[in-house]
């Protein structure tokens, strides 16, 4: 009976010490990436005067993944923001006898720090570095049919939170402050660009040269086993150097699919007791 009683002991004494390692554990959350594809469809507006003196209006279509984590940087606080987007675009001129075709890939790298928050609105402020490339050409042109896109930035970026019950608002905007882009001299080829005749195609940026507007505003919701989230984006980037002025407007709508995961690796893995690799036994 003793020895009954001994084990039954050593028993609720083991249980307690789990349950109390498991409460320590636990105390300090494991947050969660937050990942998005979304594709998109709407109007762009292409002007670039290396090609042709006319706007060009049509379509846009677009494609973006986001992937949002958080830091261990000042206190965990400091959240890190991923963004791949890719943008095509086919627009006409005005008497609609010419076509215009643009496609811009862009990758955007930033961080952003909790500055107010007051019952379920929360803002965030930070800095995006952004590079992107591509090319706009013209069907009509024979000489010189393509205009090459090339830039880098460093941006100032403000987000904005709202939750209501299951609906979340979110609101980003992005602005560049410095950075660099590539533009030919007005009527030179890219012919000769290719040859090492480029003395005056990159340009130092800012706000004298270069002026940029990224706006993104988008709703997560769920749907039976789904987060839905549906948004709407608009980028706005213009650039005036060597006697060339150009533009690409595109506003679209969006939808796509969110999910949630835990980015456990290395020690990080190890120490957690609570989740086990597929790979282990």
């Amino acid at each position: 009976m003793r020895k009954k009683m001994a084990w039954m002991l050593a028993w609720l004494c083991s249980g307690m010490a789990w349950a109390q390692s498991d409460t320590v554990l636990l105390a300090k959350p494991l947050w969660a990436v937050n990942k998005a594809t979304s594709i998109g469809y709407g109007s762009a507006s292409v002007y670039d005067s290396y090609l042709s003196p006319l706007e060009y209006n049509g379509n846009s279509y677009s494609f973006l993944h986001e992937r949002v984590s958080r830091t261990h940087l000042l206190n965990d606080r400091l959240v890190k923001q991923q963004l791949f987007g890719l943008n095509l675009t086919s627009t006409e001129n005005p008497a609609k006898n010419a076509t215009t075709y643009s496609a811009i890939a862009e990758y955007r790298l930033g961080a952003h720090y909790p500055v107010w928050q007051r019952g379920n609105f929360r803002f965030r402020a930070g800095g995006v570095w952004n590079l992107g490339g591509g090319v706009v050409y013209n069907q009509r042109n024979s000489n010189n049919p393509a205009s090459a896109k090339a830039y880098t930035n460093l941006n100032v970026s403000v987000q904005s939170f709202f939750r209501w019950k299951s609906l979340l608002l979110r609101w980003q905007l992005d602005t560049p402050v410095v950075g660099v882009f590539f533009t030919p001299e007005y009527g030179e080829s890219y012919y000769e660009v290719s040859l090492g005749n480029y003395p005056n195609a990159v340009h130092f940026a800012s706000i004298h040269n270069q002026r940029a507007l990224l706006s993104y505003f988008s709703a997560d919701f769920p749907v039976s086993n789904w987060t839905i989230r549906l948004g709407l984006q608009s980028s706005l980037y213009q650039t005036r150097a060597n006697s060339l002025v150009s533009h690409l407007y595109t506003h679209n709508i969006l939808i796509g699919l969110v999910s949630e995961s835990l980015n456990l690796s290395g020690k990080r893995l190890k120490k957690t007791k609570i989740f086990k690799s597929a790979l282990d036994e």
